[in-house]
């Protein structure tokens, strides 16, 4: 397992995700890069990127994703409900139309609220992707 560890708060979270997300009592976000990293991606095909949620604060409600749109990348960015759970899944999409590396700028937002620090709630995620190989006639 790898560990990211969230500015600011928290201890390290368990997962072999490329990020973490954590959330305190206050509702405060904080997401982090773990040890992973995510491998390039072929073109045309939706790829989901998967985190932990870790709600130290037992938080319920809305956790949003913002992103910046980045020419030639689609991005789903779904609202996760939290439910007071310690740890949920979370994860969105990502679909290139051309091979190329793009920065990925995020935004995690808990209760509509800004979140936490604003650079503890933001990241930059750099995201490589390649043509898919051609099948074989």
């Amino acid at each position: 397992m790898v560990h990211g560890e969230p500015a600011g708060c928290c201890g390290p979270v368990d997962t072999t995700a490329p990020i973490s997300v954590t959330i305190n009592p206050e509702a405060r976000v904080n997401v982090a890069r773990t040890g992973s990293r995510v491998e390039s991606l072929t073109t045309g095909d939706w790829h989901t990127i998967e985190f932990p949620i870790v709600n130290t604060g037992y938080v319920t409600g809305p956790l949003v994703i913002e992103g910046a749109q980045v020419p030639g990348v689609e991005l789903d960015l779904p609202v996760h409900e939290l439910t007071g759970e310690p740890r949920q899944e979370g994860g969105f999409r990502v679909r290139f139309a051309v091979p190329t590396i793009v920065d990925v700028a995020l935004t995690f937002r808990a209760l509509g609220a800004l979140g936490g620090l604003a650079i503890h709630s933001s990241l930059h995620l750099i995201l490589r992707s390649h043509a898919a190989p051609l099948p074989i006639a």
